[in-house]
C-alpha cells in the first residue's frame, strides 16, 4: 500500500464519518460562539432610565392631580360649542349696533370676557390631549419593557 492510496483512503474515510455523523463539519472545526459579557456601565445605565421613568411616571401623577385640582370652577359650567355660539350671536348682535353706543360696548365686553373663557377651556383642552398622549407613551413603553 502506497502513502497515497492510504491518504486517499483516509479521506474517504472522513467524508463517510462525517455524513453518518450529526456534527457538522464547522462545528467540529471549533468555532466562535458568542460569550455574552455583562457589561457593569450597560446594567448601570439601564438602572439608571428605569430610574427616570420612575420619576416621570410620578410627575406625571402630580401633573395630573394638578390639572385635575386647577380647573376653574366656571369654565366647567360652559360648553366650548356653547361659548362659541354666544359669542357668534353676540357678533350678530354688535353688527346691528352703532359703534359709539353704550350696548356696542356692552356687547363688545361681554364678547371679550367669553373669548378668553373660550381661549383657557381650548388651551386646557390641548394641555389634556397632550398629557394624555405622553402618558399613553409612557404606558405603551412600560408595556413594550414588561414584555422583554
Amino acid at each position: 500500500m502506497s502513502f497515497w492510496n492510504f491518504l486517499g483512503e483516509f479521506a474517504i474515510f472522513n467524508m463517510i464519518c462525517n455524513l453518518f455523523s450529526r456534527k457538522s463539519k464547522s462545528s467540529t472545526i471549533g468555532t466562535y460562539q458568542p460569550h455574552y459579557i455583562i457589561n457593569s456601565q450597560y446594567e448601570a445605565r439601564i438602572q439608571e432610565l428605569e430610574n427616570e421613568i420612575k420619576e416621570s411616571e410620578k410627575r406625571i401623577a402630580e401633573c395630573q392631580k394638578i390639572v385635575d385640582n386647577s380647573q376653574p370652577t366656571d369654565l366647567k359650567d360652559y360648553d366650548i360649542d356653547e361659548l362659541q355660539d354666544r359669542i357668534d350671536e353676540l357678533e350678530d348682535q354688535l353688527d346691528n349696533c352703532d359703534v359709539g353706543s353704550n350696548r356696542y360696548e356692552l356687547i363688545q365686553d361681554e364678547m371679550d370676557r367669553l373669548q378668553d373663557q373660550l381661549d383657557d377651556m381650548e388651551g386646557l383642552d390641548d394641555i389634556m390631549d397632550d398629557f394624555d398622549s405622553f402618558r399613553d407613551d409612557i404606558y405603551d413603553a412600560d408595556s413594550y419593557r414588561d414584555d422583554r
